[in-house]
């Protein structure tokens, strides 16, 4: 019989304070033990025990763990059969208070998580959004506004503090700056604390304002311009990894991923099909 062997991966990501972290356990047995940090898990497959603020509880499939830092917690398969995956998102505490900053966070001390919530289908959509973002070629500016995005849901729902982000007004002339800004500068990485700063607007709530205007995030709208530019760039003959990277995309696979994604074809098709070399 094939014995299964546990796997797990703990890594820094490119966001400060940040830590992610995977598992597909079978026998190990996480003794008593606390984090430096905020957890956000997500179980994903079999079922998992834990002792949190003394309780003995079962963790599901689709439910999350919100454990504050400084909390004793343990952890282990309920069934070696099927094992029990999971994946979490470390927020040391240092790297907290500049994101509540951001968010506007107007209440003293930090926040508190009640208690782990069940299946939640919105939160779960945003934290694998997040989670993918972390791992894989993303710019900063999408990475930093999905963090608050989530936070933010976290914080309005699942904190033991009312927190409600701040109503949002018409700001026509800011959105229209950043959106010329973007334009003018897709192919460069734009930090969000630089983009806000641009029209001081704090943070999330030019992420709010400009989504809620334009209909979608700045990163998006970031990632739309650096496209439409390579767009155009491909009907000439110049080598598609050259304009990869000369419009901001990590490599070619990154490119044609992303290409493929929007307009449903790779730049090799789209550019045999339109450059001038095959007229």
């Amino acid at each position: 019989m094939h014995k299964q062997v546990d796997s797990t991966r703990l890594w820094r990501s490119h966001l400060p304070g940040i830590e992610l972290f995977e598992a597909q356990l079978f026998r190990h047995r996480f003794g008593k033990h606390f984090h430096d940090a905020y957890t956000i898990g997500l179980n994903e497959q079999g079922q998992g025990r834990s002792l949190h603020h003394g309780e003995n509880r079962c963790l599901h499939v689709g439910s999350f763990n919100l454990i504050n830092p400084g909390e004793v917690h343990t952890g282990q398969v309920v069934s070696v059969e099927t094992g029990w995956a999971f994946r979490n998102i470390y927020i040391e505490v240092e790297a907290i208070a500049p994101l509540l900053a951001q968010l506007e966070w107007s209440q003293s001390g930090l926040p508190y998580f009640k208690a782990a919530i069940g299946v939640d289908q919105q939160l779960r959509s945003r934290f694998y959004t997040l989670f993918n973002a972390l791992t894989q070629p993303t710019s900063v500016l999408m990475q930093q506004s999905l963090l608050l995005e989530l936070l933010s849901d976290l914080f309005c729902r699942y904190s033991d503090t009312a927190f409600e982000p701040r109503a949002l007004k018409p700001e026509s002339k800011a959105i229209a700056v950043v959106r010329s800004y973007l334009a003018a500068h897709y192919a460069e990485p734009i930090s969000l604390d630089a983009l806000a700063a641009l029209v001081s607007l704090n943070p999330h709530y030019l992420v709010r304002c400009f989504h809620k205007q334009v209909g979608c995030p700045p990163h998006q709208y970031q990632r739309h311009c650096q496209l439409a530019a390579a767009k155009r760039a491909l009907r000439s003959s110049v080598a598609i990894a050259a304009i990869a990277a000369d419009h901001g995309f990590y490599d070619q696979s990154h490119f044609n991923r992303e290409f493929k994604r929007v307009f449903g074809v790779t730049p090799g098709h789209y550019q045999k099909v339109n450059s001038v070399q095959y007229r």
